[in-house]
């Protein structure tokens, strides 16, 4: 049974390419190790490419052009030049715009670096919590048995029925049943981890260290760097105001200018045949009559309102996450502090007390059996407490931008 148990609590150990991390560790593993994200960080050389692009002058254009009367040897050939120039900000609109869209796709980078952070977090708060439920029942187990052999030495010799043996002998195996359920958890829990951390199919991922107990709380307003996906908000309400101004300069198109040379091959009768040759310049101007971009110019200030809105709504959010998750800190902190002052040590006394009352044989077998069991079941629910804590805790630092918070983590 001991051998059974080693194996449950620490095969993950004797596994190839195993990393071992603590808790406060992950979030750099993963920023470094996450292949979604390097995939993800390639958008900004997207968006530096449309700013490359952004803000420049169309190409000139080269115009050619020949005639040729079919009857008579008369001809004439022309060459021009044309730029075309916008007469209002366009294209400093246009840089303008590409800008905004960098920042909002390098703000949306940090904002999937802050989602990344609080999913590994959040994993390895579980896979700590887990391995505390396996340390009770591994603890409960050798209790268990202990008592298991006490009693059928006192079966053997007559002191108690036969029925007690088998009840401990039950209660054995369902702990180690339970012990095979929270591995069978943890080993799907680290499924889902090993793809966060860029880990391969057949790499394995320890946590190591173990809960620690709630530590200050943090202050009512407090907050960290902006968050990504509101500085990303913020980013792409800028380019919504820029692409209204863009949207007004489209109005007037660009203008064209430019020079042009020819010559011409007249018949002057009658002195015959003689060539002209000429210089000018070209000039064109669109007039905005049927078209003047009132479309463009109604979407742009839509999405410019819509833009301001949206950064009201997630700023409301934000506050309304870290109030959630700090008020949930609170309280957990206080059920934590309840049970370890009051509750644990008073179960511990009376199953203690118990089992001295019952190896005298004053007190029945399930009398023990049911205060160790609410001594179990209260440990456990201190561990739920405890994992909830540290992950209101992530939520929190998630909510309010504090990305590498190790307040409160993992003990080493």
């Amino acid at each position: 049974m001991k051998t059974i148990l080693t194996f449950l609590l620490f095969a993950s150990s004797a596994l190839a390419n195993e990393v071992r991390l603590r808790l406060d560790e992950t979030a750099a593993y993963a920023l470094r190790h996450n292949r979604q994200l390097a995939a993800a960080r390639l958008r900004l050389d997207e968006a530096r490419g449309r700013l490359l692009g952004a803000g420049r002058l169309p190409n000139p254009e080269l115009e050619i052009e020949f005639s040729q009367n079919p009857r008579m040897p008369e001809r004439t050939f022309e060459v021009g030049f044309m730029q075309r120039f916008p007469l209002t900000g366009r294209l400093r609109f246009e840089k303008a715009v590409s800008r905004a869209q960098l920042a909002a796709a390098d703000a949306e980078i940090r904002d999937a670096e802050r989602r990344l952070i609080a999913e590994v977090r959040t994993a390895a708060v579980k896979l700590l919590a887990l391995r505390a439920q396996q340390e009770l029942r591994a603890q409960q187990l050798t209790n268990s048995r202990e008592q298991t052999e006490f009693i059928t030495r006192r079966v053997a010799t007559g002191e108690v029925a036969a029925v007690d043996a088998t009840q401990t002998q039950l209660e054995t195996q369902q702990l180690t049943v339970e012990l095979l359920q929270l591995e069978a958890s943890a080993a799907t829990l680290r499924g889902e981890l090993r793809p966060l951390l860029g880990f391969a199919g057949e790499d394995d991922i320890e946590i190591t260290g173990s809960l620690a107990p709630p530590g200050a709380m943090p202050g009512r307003g407090a907050t960290g760097p902006i968050r990504g996906d509101l500085a990303a908000v913020q980013h792409q309400a800028e380019a919504a105001r820029e692409s209204l101004s863009l949207a007004r300069a489209q109005k007037w198109q660009d203008i064209g200018a430019g020079l042009f040379a020819g010559a011409d091959r007249m018949e002057d009768a009658p002195e015959g045949f003689s060539n002209d040759y000429f210089l000018g310049f070209r000039l064109s101007v669109p007039l905005p009559l049927w078209n003047k971009n009132e479309g463009g110019i109604a979407e742009a200030t839509a999405a410019a309102a819509r833009a301001g809105r949206e950064i009201d709504a997630l700023t409301l959010s934000i506050r309304a996450e870290a109030e959630a998750a700090r008020t949930e800190m609170a309280t957990l902190t206080r059920l934590v502090a309840a049970m370890d002052g009051g509750l644990l040590p008073m179960a511990a006394q009376v199953e203690e007390q118990l089992r001295n009352t019952y190896a005298t044989g004053q007190t029945p077998l399930t009398e023990v059996l049911r205060a160790r069991s609410r001594r179990l079941e209260l440990s456990q629910r201190r561990v739920d407490a405890l994992r909830d804590y540290h992950l209101a805790r992530v939520r929190y630092d998630a909510a309010v931008g504090r990305t590498f918070s190790t307040r409160g983590a993992a003990g080493k």
